[in-house]
This record gives C-alpha cells, structure tokens and sequence, in this order.
C-alpha cells in the first residue's frame, strides 16, 4: 500500500471512529449514511475546507441535502462554519472529537 493510500485509509478510520463514538453517545442526533464519506471527501488531510458547495457537490452529493447535512453537523459540533464573502469560499472545520454547544 501506498503511503498517500495508508495515510487516506488511517484518515478514513480515524473520522469513522469519531462519528461512530458520536452516534452513540448522542443517539437523539440522526447523521445520515453519507456523513462519512462527505467528512473524508472535505477533509482527506487536515482539519480545513475552503472548496465551494458546487465543488463538494460534485464529488457526488446533492447540493440540496448537502447543505442540510452540513447544518447539522455544525450543530452537533462536529464542523465549525466560518461564512465567506465575495471570492473566498466559506470555511469548514473539522473536529474530532466534536465540539460541544
């Protein structure tokens, strides 16, 4: 395995394991199956997102759910949101463990 491969697949894990411990330590909250694999696609690497809607969107999520999915996210705590303006995207970040409100 290559090491940009074993680098995603312990990424992969390691948001895995957070949004699984999440679940089930706050089984009022429903995170759809997506959730993984939108978190992994926004955050191969580090903790940061800056890419558009459109962009995420076309990594293969539905623009509308995609915007409710990351509402809650943020609200669970998962994400922070920091709004855009103009050119510059809106950023998203990351954490694991999540963030309590």
């Amino acid at each position: 395995m290559s090491g940009s491969r074993e680098a995603a697949s312990r990424r992969e894990n390691e948001i895995k394991a957070a949004v699984a411990g999440f679940v089930s330590a706050n089984s009022e909250v429903h995170l759809p199956p997506q959730t993984v694999r939108l978190l992994c696609t926004m955050f191969p690497a580090g903790n940061v997102c800056q890419r558009s809607l459109d962009a995420i969107a076309k990594e293969g999520f539905d623009r509308r759910h995609l915007l409710r999915l990351l509402r809650r996210l943020v609200d669970a705590g998962l994400l922070s949101k920091e709004p855009g303006s103009g050119s510059v995207p809106t950023t998203y970040r990351l954490h694991l463990p999540p963030v309590r409100r």
